[in-house]
């Protein structure tokens, strides 16, 4: 053990030296570090959590309802996303031929407490995966058309202040095509663990754990069209099905109850404002319906919800989000950031009365949040940071949680770029929650529940004091 935390201590040691090395070299702003064929990106965020109440480890432990960034992302865990770009043809001009691969891990604390010590997260272990591991060639057989394959971030609208992918986050493994506005992509999706819809089914009574594994397949698309000429307003449509075959090996094996083939689908759309001087309006609603009804909470919508109908499936079922950003920069004294969002789940699951608070198969789900955030630029090297988010959710049948939230956050800017993208950032925190006896009963957030509120212990109001260092690059 003491040799294994002497080369755990040898690889902190190692990690920190490069980080020094990479934020002394880094530029002003956010750019890669790297020579004319290989870039080198990196974000990551590292800090420490205090509850000035309970005196325990809240580390990681959000104040949200919906227990991640929406709301505010001040109480995020410890997270690191390196990233290497190899360019392996290289074109003289934007619309010469190129190759390019691009490889992404991301590595997380997967205990909580401290990401890094001695030996990391204290000798538990650190999870570390592929975010990213894909190729791509573009101006490939006509200017302007590239192709890909692997695994690649499909994403594009993102919600900074809530650490927010919406619309169309659909990360992961397969392969597409881009022409100007136009995507198109083929992917694939697995399950582990208890999922619903199941992935793992034993077809043949004699595996508990499972004899064949279920594979799902999205194909999407999206395309965005510019108009409104130095404005570049823009209009996206998105569109998704999803495909789950049913649960079988071969002839003589029948399909079981719980596992036949299900369907899913969806549409949605975002318009772009952009009103002058960085100023934008990003207005987005998506609809998905069967088992691409993933909604609640934020969820991607390959992350079904809820329990499937008498005959196993998940017809009937929808998911909608709604989701306003905003973004107003004035001068330069202040920079103001708004987000505003909803989601509604219907499942396939028809309960015969209202569902029990023991129940987990409730019929519906709902949440919104309203979340404003002002950063001003009282010195160069000085950017304070105040926001504040009403937050609602109610599961099923059970009664509306809500939470009144506000985060101080006085901040300094190495850099002194006038800029809310500006890194590395080194910060000190202060988050207060003050809930409803309805979230608190429930233990609707991270933190109420680490400090083990019930309708019988805790506290309506939730505290959390941090100091953290984010940077990119």
């Amino acid at each position: 053990m003491r040799i294994a935390g002497r080369r755990a201590a040898v690889r902190a040691l190692g990690l920190v030296t490069v980080s020094a090395i990479c934020l002394t070299a880094a530029p002003k702003s956010a750019h890669a570090v790297g020579s004319e064929n290989f870039e080198w990106h990196w974000y990551s965020r590292l800090g420490m959590a205090w509850s000035p109440v309970y005196g325990q480890n809240v580390q990681g432990a959000s104040l949200n309802l919906l227990q991640y960034g929406i709301g505010g992302r001040y109480e995020e865990g410890d997270y690191s996303e390196p990233s290497f770009v190899a360019h392996v043809v290289k074109g003289a001009t934007p619309d010469d031929f190129y190759v390019k691969s691009e490889m992404t891990f991301a590595i997380w604390n997967q205990y909580g407490g401290p990401f890094m010590q001695p030996a990391s997260n204290g000798g538990q272990s650190i999870t570390v995966q592929f975010n990213q591991a894909y190729i791509e060639a573009g101006n490939f057989l006509v200017p302007g058309l590239s192709v890909w394959g692997g695994a690649k971030f499909f994403r594009e609208q993102y919600a900074p202040i809530g650490d927010y992918f919406y619309l169309d986050d659909l990360s992961g493994q397969g392969g597409g095509i881009k022409y100007g506005g136009l995507q198109l992509a083929i992917l694939g999706y697995r399950g582990f663990g208890a999922t619903t819809p199941p992935y793992n089914v034993d077809v043949n009574g004699d595996a508990p754990g499972g004899s064949l594994e279920r594979f799902r397949t999205i194909f999407a698309g999206n395309y965005k069209a510019e108009f409104g000429g130095e404005a570049k307003h823009h209009v996206k449509v998105h569109g998704e099905f999803h495909v789950l075959p049913a649960a079988k090996l071969s002839e003589g094996f029948a399909v079981p109850e719980t596992a036949p083939a299900d369907f899913g689908g969806v549409i949605g759309a975002k318009l772009h404002l952009g009103l002058g001087q960085g100023n934008f309006s990003d207005t987005a609603v998506r609809f998905g319906t069967g088992i691409a009804n993933g909604a609640a909470g934020g969820a991607k919508t390959y992350q079904t919800w809820g329990a499937p109908n008498d005959e196993g499936t998940f017809a009937g079922s929808f998911g909608i989000e709604a989701v306003e950003h905003l973004g107003f920069r004035f001068g330069d004294a202040v920079a103001l950031e708004g987000l505003a969002t909803f989601h509604y789940t219907k499942a396939a699951y028809e309960a015969d009365g209202a569902a029990t608070p023991a129940d987990p198969l409730l019929e519906k789900q709902m949440d919104f949040s309203v979340q404003a955030n002002a950063t001003i630029f009282a010195h160069k090297n000085f950017h304070p940071v105040v926001e504040a988010s009403f937050q609602g959710r109610k599961d099923g049948e059970r009664d509306l949680g809500t939470a009144v939230k506000v985060s101080v956050v006085p901040t300094l800017v190495p850099t002194g770029e006038l800029s809310v993208g500006a890194r590395p950032h080194f910060k000190l925190i202060y988050s207060l929650a003050i809930y409803n006896d309805a979230a608190k009963e429930q233990a609707m957030s991270g933190y109420l529940a680490r400090v083990g509120a019930s309708a019988t212990t805790g506290s309506n109001v939730g505290q959390y004091i941090g100091a953290r260092t984010d940077w990119y690059f």
